[in-house]
């Protein structure tokens, strides 16, 4: 479950300038995002060891999300809003189990939950703007949650960057590129699943 929750962060349609964004609307600029697509580097760092992977995500506010890792991890992980579904080429297995709490106890959540979730679970405890940069620092409200701490980076009100620590003690830090928050259709979530896997369902 562990790689599931390798997740970046997002933009809004209406963009609030740095100077505009504080604690008490950030959240409104997250969730005023109906879709969301990016490139993304993910950094994670434990035990000072480092690992690197590029991947894309697709994301929209109706729980529907679709992960895809290259190398090492080359996985796909993808929801159609009720069910999650991992794919793992290595294993030539699929699995799929029920979305449940996914969204309010992972990064995941701050792509596809709606605002009321979003405000739910997550508080955001400080913006700070120095030159053209904010950072706005997030904590989360369960204690069951897979997350610790929450950092975002805005530039003109793009997200550049996300950094988290989670509860495993990892850091993780992803940086965006190629982002979109256009409309995106719903057969871009899908997943042609290739013959001869073997779907495993919970």
């Amino acid at each position: 479950m562990k790689k599931i929750l390798l997740l970046t962060c997002f933009i809004g349609t209406h963009l609030l300038g740095n100077s505009d964004i504080n604690e008490s609307n950030f959240l409104d600029h997250l969730g005023s995002i109906e879709f969301f697509s990016a490139s993304f580097l993910q950094k994670t760092i434990s035990s000072k060891t480092e690992r690197t992977v590029e991947g894309t995500i697709k994301a929209n506010r109706k729980g529907k999300f679709k992960l895809s890792y290259e190398e090492p991890l080359n996985e796909v992980l993808f929801s159609d809003g009720i069910n999650l579904h991992r794919f793992d080429p290595d294993l030539e297995q699929l699995d799929i189990q029920p979305i449940e709490n996914i969204l309010k106890e992972t990064p995941i959540g701050l792509f596809s939950s709606g605002i009321k979730e979003l405000k739910k679970s997550f508080k955001v405890e400080r913006c700070l703007t120095v030159n053209k940069k904010t950072k706005c620092n997030l904590s989360v409200v369960s204690n069951e949650s897979f997350l610790d701490s929450i950092e975002f980076v805005l530039t003109n009100g793009f997200i550049d960057s996300i950094r988290y620590k989670d509860s495993f003690d990892q850091v993780v830090l992803l940086t965006l590129s190629n982002t979109s928050y256009k409309n995106i259709p719903d057969n871009a979530f899908h997943f042609i699943i290739p013959p001869g896997i073997d779907v495993v369902q919970y």
